[in-house]
């Protein structure tokens, strides 16, 4: 197996876990990931970006997760910080919902950063 293979399997393995917290972490990586692109010259996770951005649909498709081992809302940060980067036109609609329907203020602000991505991305 080459070398970007095995990082990306795990990668993968983290994204579609069972666990919602494992699910967040493998966002919030991604998200970390696209920032070091400014200084490094590359996203390795690139080639899983429409995954990504699948699971982040995904998460915001449902009510914020409450959970033990996280803060509530912390799924809907993570996949609204990931979007922050990689949402498209036809996010603007689920972000909106989000952002109207939150009261959490941190989910509202990178719900905002979230919908300007999508409204720049060429349709």
């Amino acid at each position: 197996m080459d070398e970007v293979g095995i990082p990306l399997q795990a990668f993968g393995a983290l994204l579609h876990s069972q666990n919602i917290g494992m699910v967040c972490r493998a966002l919030n990586m991604y998200q970390v990931a696209a920032a070091y692109t400014q200084v490094s010259g590359g996203n390795p996770l690139e080639p899983m970006a429409d995954e990504v951005r699948g699971v982040a649909r995904e998460i915001l498709s449902r009510p914020p997760a409450e959970d033990d081992e996280m803060r509530a809302g912390f799924d809907h940060i993570s996949a609204l910080n990931v979007l922050s980067v990689l949402a498209q036109p036809a996010d603007a609609e689920l972000i909106t919902t989000v952002l109207e329907n939150t009261t959490n203020e941190e989910i509202r602000a990178v719900a905002k950063l979230a919908a300007a991505t999508a409204r720049t991305q060429p349709g």
